[in-house]
């Protein structure tokens, strides 16, 4: 009895890690960021691969990204948000929560509120 038990339960765990299971920021959202030169609105898509592509004034690919379950973290070399100067590093840490995302933007000229909607 104890034997099946244990083999059950290694079969559940093999199929288990078969399985693909896609993260759950993965999706197209319409983003804003709150800056001290007013919001500033985006598209961010993201795959499960994973990257990000953020749209707006000019199109960027993000490939450091951590998606581990709601939580999605990113950084890269980008343009300020704020001014559209060059900024040493960009850092996102945030949350999804069904169809909303929200988190902060870390840059040397401030951090930013980020709050987006699932499209």
């Amino acid at each position: 009895m104890k034997n099946s038990r244990i083999i059950s339960v290694l079969i559940l765990l093999v199929a288990l890690t078969s399985c693909d299971i896609t993260p759950v920021g993965v999706g197209v959202w319409e983003i804003s960021i709150e800056t001290d030169a007013g919001n500033q609105n985006s598209t961010w898509t993201i795959t499960d691969r994973p990257d990000l592509i953020i749209s707006g004034a000019t199109d960027i690919l993000i490939e450091e990204i951590d998606l581990a379950g709601s939580r999605i973290t990113w950084s890269t070399d980008a343009l300020d948000f704020s001014n559209s100067s060059p900024a040493e590093r960009v850092n996102f840490r945030g949350t999804v929560d069904g169809n909303r995302m929200a988190g902060t933007v870390f840059t040397q000229q401030g951090n930013y509120t980020v709050n987006g909607t699932r499209q």
